[in-house]
């Protein structure tokens, strides 16, 4: 090697990031749950993050296009995955991390089991899982949803609350009502053609005249409904 060879070698060696093996270069990642509330339907946002606490760029390889793995667990029983969402393309695939903290990705999760069914209330895990090759941290986030208030509840509330209340669907007087022990509230639309069981529904009071009306934004089957034939 003559001495401009050298000249030039030395040059794209300092300008490349140096990337160094995983064992070398230990990586954290970081996942943080951001919610508006904890009632039923109500969705929820995982944030993940990868910190790489080295002072170089450390370089993660993965058997398929898929990065993370995020799982709903509910009695050591997954209810939601996100790889149930797509088949994970089997590409190699490469991501270099520089050092300290980089925002990964986010996902939106709407509150509903992989067969449509609204979460029964109760304690939950959201794990994170990475799926490198070279990294395989898991973290676990506890995750807790409230029971729904009862309609009798519901019809105190100001008007304007989103809420989250649940019910067998009935019809009445040429109107459809969402009907628990305690009462009825008329619903602003239909949930279904031939309801069967209790729905949870999420929505907020409206007022017309003297009757209160319950604007449906969302709603599902209860989780201790069937699970609705697929599409």
């Amino acid at each position: 090697m003559n001495r401009a060879e050298f000249v030039g070698a030395l040059a794209s060696a300092t300008a490349a990031p140096l990337v160094r093996p995983m064992r070398e270069a230990p990586i954290v990642a970081e996942v943080t749950l951001q919610r508006d509330a904890s009632e039923l339907l109500a969705p929820f946002v995982v944030a993940i993050a990868l910190n790489n606490t080295t002072a170089n760029v450390v370089r993660l390889d993965f058997p398929t296009a898929d990065l993370f793995r995020i799982d709903v667990i509910r009695n050591d029983s997954p209810v939601w995955s996100s790889l149930t969402l797509h088949k994970p393309i089997p590409v190699d695939r490469q991501v270099d991390v520089p050092p300290g903290r980089t925002k990964l990705a986010s996902m939106t999760i709407d509150g509903t089991t992989d067969d449509r069914r609204a979460y029964a209330p109760g304690k939950y895990i959201v794990r994170v899982a990475m799926l490198s090759t070279s990294f395989g941290m898991v973290v676990d986030k506890p995750i807790d949803f409230s029971p729904p208030p009862t309609v009798a509840e519901a019809l105190r509330a100001k008007p304007g609350t989103v809420i989250t209340i649940a019910g067998a669907q009935i019809s009445f007087g040429g109107g459809v009502f969402l009907r628990d022990a305690t009462g009825s509230v008329h619903l602003s639309r239909s949930l279904v053609l031939r309801p069967a069981g209790t729905y949870v529904v999420r929505g907020f009071l409206d007022a017309l005249g003297d009757d209160r009306i319950f604007d449906v934004g969302r709603f599902a089957p209860a989780f201790d409904n069937p699970p609705p034939p697929p599409p």
